[in-house]
């Protein structure tokens, strides 16, 4: 929802959902401890990845599969690109994050899905976007 937010969307969200092609990659490691948190790479048995530490643990989410939608490698090539803080990040389209709300199907996704509809309906639109 972070990121289609970033796109205009109306709608709120507790957290970041980090999406990795690969949470084996150890700059991802690197990058937790940067910013002062602790990773959790779920392996021996730990579940899931997950970033720990009390200024990270709130608000990442670590996501290794997004529902009804291809691989990694396949969406990363439509991405978007939108600046937060000044730093360009790669973003999945409102289409691909609308499709992933409607396949999860859980309630909060479904209720998210009418914002990111009329949203994406501006967009298609050429309807200008808050700056």
């Amino acid at each position: 929802m972070s990121a289609a937010l970033l796109q205009g969307a109306r709608g709120s969200t507790e957290d970041i959902d980090l999406w990795f092609e690969s949470t084996s990659d150890p700059r991802i490691a690197e990058a937790v401890r940067a910013a002062g948190g602790i990773w959790i790479s779920g392996s021996f048995g730990m579940g899931p990845p997950r970033i720990g530490g009390d200024a990270l643990s709130e608000r990442f989410d670590v996501v290794v599969h997004l529902s009804g939608l291809e691989s990694f490698d396949v969406e990363y090539r439509g991405v978007r690109r939108e600046l937060l803080d000044g730093l360009e990040v790669p973003v999945l389209p409102l289409a691909r994050i609308l499709a992933s709300k409607r396949a999860a199907g859980r309630a909060k996704d479904l209720a998210a899905a009418h914002g990111l509809e009329d949203a994406l309906l501006l967009l298609e639109q050429g309807e200008p976007r808050d700056e």
